[in-house]
Order: structure tokens, then sequence, then C-alpha cells
């Protein structure tokens, strides 16, 4: 009985050892973490370089927040132990699309809209029988999403 204790307690630290080397490695995360910026249309301007376990982000992106999204987003890709974040906002996207917003709404009485980070907020009154065109013409602009806040009458 004695003996076996000792050769129990090797058993568990020799799996505890070669579990925690489990870790994926540099490649791994790359793949992980290039995988995860495509798969969002949003982190298209970024890039991404795994060495040692740290993530360095570049590029730019839109919106307030865009940054600190995605830095938070590849802080949980597995092995990614710190994220370094070059991200650069850049709004000048929204401001072509609210220009062009603007332009499509004057054609429709009683809308008002709304931009920020490719998002297109509409408010105010509608005639049903525009509506439908309205979402067309905005839609030409791609925008990430149009939120529907109108009155239809």
């Amino acid at each position: 009985m004695s003996k076996i204790k000792p050769l129990l307690a090797i058993a568990i630290l020799l799996i505890t050892a070669i579990s925690c080397n489990n870790k994926p490695e540099d490649k791994q995360i790359q793949e992980n973490v290039t995988k995860k910026l495509q798969d969002n249309k949003n982190y298209a301007g970024v890039t991404a370089n795994v060495k040692e376990g740290t993530v360095t982000l570049a590029g730019t992106c839109e919106g307030d927040n865009c940054a600190v999204d995605i830095e938070n987003n590849i802080k949980g890709v597995d092995g990614v132990k710190k994220v370094e974040n070059n991200i650069i906002k850049d709004n000048s996207i929204d401001m072509t699309m609210r220009t062009s917003v603007q332009s499509i709404i004057t054609k429709y009485p009683g809308v008002q809209a709304d931009v920020a980070a490719g998002v297109i907020v509409l408010r105010g009154n509608i005639n049903r029988d525009n509506l439908q065109f309205l979402m067309s013409d905005l839609s030409i602009l791609y925008p990430q999403k149009i939120g529907n806040q109108l009155v239809v009458k």
C-alpha cells in the first residue's frame, strides 16, 4: 500500500505537467485570431501578429469603441496572454455615409437619420408607400445595420 501512494503522486504530477503544456503555440493562436478578425466584417481593417502569446493589433476601425471592442474579443482567444492595441479609430467612413444618408432622406419629408459606426438609425414619420423605397435607397450604401424607429402612417 505504501508503494502505491508515491506512484499515484508521480502519476498525478505527470498528468498535470502534460495538461499544462497544452497551451496553443503562436502559430495556432495566429490562426485563431485571424479567423476571429475575418469572421466579423467590422474588423476588416485590422491585422494581428502573434509573438510568444502577445497579440499586436494594427489597422483602422469605425465607431467610438471599436478598438476596445476588438481588443476585448481577441483577449478571449485561447492562448492569448496579452494584447497590444495599435488600432486607429477612423470615422471618415461614417462622415461619407452620413452625407449620403442626408442626401437620400431629403426625398422623404418627416424622416431624420443618425449614422454611427456604419449603423443608420431612422426616426420620424413616413408614409407606408415610401418605406420600401427609403430602405432600398439606404441599402445601396451597405450600412452595417438600419435601425428603423420610424412611425409608419
